[in-house]
């Protein structure tokens, strides 16, 4: 399955290809014909079913809460009951005996999913059981995973994903002080069924809880990260650039398996995204003046060293690759890599080098990767590096001459570099996608 990106620039080039001779009027229309033709592209008449069989589910359950109170216990339950299969059965009709309305089928399933997450709340209300709110999502999720491996459902697992979110949050509310290791069966439930179904959105809320767990299990051994000191602020950057490394090395890697490569971008993107911020975290003059020594524990070694050692073995097996466009890939992204991890070590060694240091740091990441993304005509990560690359300009600016001089003088001249540089940029972007797609 292609993206739908992928077919509107497949049209822009069939007109390119009649204009030049190489195919004729008749072929582009058969080309345009065959595409649009395909279910995953004709999503309008779906999605406004899709939003149909909603309306339908939610009017019947409104009704239903509308006499909840004059409904008898046992009545209630079979209530709940016959309403989750009632909606499964009619996503099971309208996909595989009438096999025409996926858009309706996809509707009722993902209305059964809330009919079932409301069923587990009111049967508890009804029998007055005690429970906490993340043992309710817990119970949902696992309710509703088999659907997805059942149907196929891209809808029914984008709510799983989002579940999974909300119940380590409300998990790690209500039990602080623990880490949540669970997490890590649920992400494996949910990634293998990503890739089953091949459905991004899933795949990047699992990237999403793996970064956030990474964030409150350092705050847990940490105690308190605002008052730890520099040195574990340094460590969590350090693991999660280091985790952001990981997933660019994934990325490359999915980029020469056929049957994945649609999540590439997903994890270079990402990948991109965290390496920057972790670094522009630190490039601030500030952090070395609340110096304190190491305020975390032993474990923190374990998890630096797992995070750097898989992203270098795979960076070290594509360094070796055939294509020397993979392989000089590899070699700057592996530098990278060594840059943060020399980073973490003279900002522990050294605090006062940690701001300087990093601003240099995010300067060679900004610069090694927006060549690699021109190299490997990748317009999102592009895009991407050069908003960070504002934004850190930005900062810089503020951050050095806020104190410097008057306040309506550094509004006025920062928005006629906001207004230049946004001029120049765009058309040196224009310029090197034209090149990318030239290439």
């Amino acid at each position: 399955m292609v993206s739908k990106a992928w077919v509107k620039k497949l049209y822009e080039e069939t007109k390119n290809w009649v204009s030049q001779g190489i195919i004729d009027s008749s072929q582009e229309s058969r080309i345009r014909s065959f595409y649009s033709s395909r279910p995953e592209y004709n999503r309008l008449i779906n999605t406004v079913i899709s939003l149909g069989s909603i309306l339908i589910g939610l009017g019947i359950i409104l009704f239903i809460a509308s006499n909840w109170q004059k409904i008898p216990k046992l009545s209630k339950v079979l209530i709940i009951f016959s309403a989750i299969t009632l909606f499964h059965l009619a996503s099971y009709y309208f996909r595989y005996i009438k096999d025409r309305y996926l858009g309706l089928s996809e509707g009722f399933l993902i209305i059964g999913s809330f009919a079932f997450g409301a069923g587990i709340w009111l049967i508890a209300q009804i029998y007055q059981i005690h429970y906490n709110f993340s043992a309710g999502i817990l119970f949902w999720i696992i309710g509703i995973l088999p659907i997805v491996f059942i149907c196929r459902s891209w809808t029914v697992l984008s709510l799983s994903s989002l579940l999974s979110l909300i119940w380590l949050f409300s998990y790690q509310a209500y039990y602080y002080e623990r880490e949540a290791y669970g997490v890590f069966l649920l992400l494996a439930v949910l990634v293998w069924l990503s890739y089953y179904i091949k459905q991004r959105f899933s795949l990047f809320i699992s990237i999403a809880i793996v970064f956030y767990w990474i964030i409150h299990f350092w705050m847990i051994k940490c105690e308190n990260l605002a008052y730890a000191g520099l040195s574990a602020q340094i460590m969590l950057v350090s693991v999660l650039s280091f985790f952001g490394f990981l997933l660019y090395a994934l990325g490359m890697q999915h980029e020469k398996l056929k049957n994945f490569n649609i999540f590439a971008f997903l994890y270079k993107f990402i990948g991109v995204l965290i390496i920057c911020i972790s670094a522009y975290s630190l490039t601030f003059s500030h952090h070395y003046d609340n110096y304190i020594g190491l305020g975390c524990k032993p474990v923190f070694n374990i998890l630096l060293v797992f995070f750097v050692l898989l992203p270098l073995a795979l960076l070290h097996k594509m360094s070796k690759a055939e294509d020397p466009n993979d392989a000089k890939e590899s070699g700057y992204v592996l530098m990278l890599l060594c840059v943060s991890a020399l980073g973490m070590c003279l900002g522990l060694t050294f605090p006062k080098t940690t701001s300087w240091f990093y601003n240099l740091a995010l300067l060679l990441n900004i610069f090694v990767l927006m060549y690699l993304s021109f190299l490997r005509h990748s317009e999102g990560v592009f895009r991407l590096i050069i908003i960070i690359f504002f934004i850190d300009v930005l900062s810089r600016y503020f951050d050095t001459l806020w104190k410097m001089m008057p306040r309506s003088l550094l509004f006025m001249l920062g928005g006629v570099i906001l207004i230049v540089g946004s001029i120049l940029a765009d058309n040196a972007r224009r310029k090197i996608e034209a090149k990318m797609h030239r290439g």
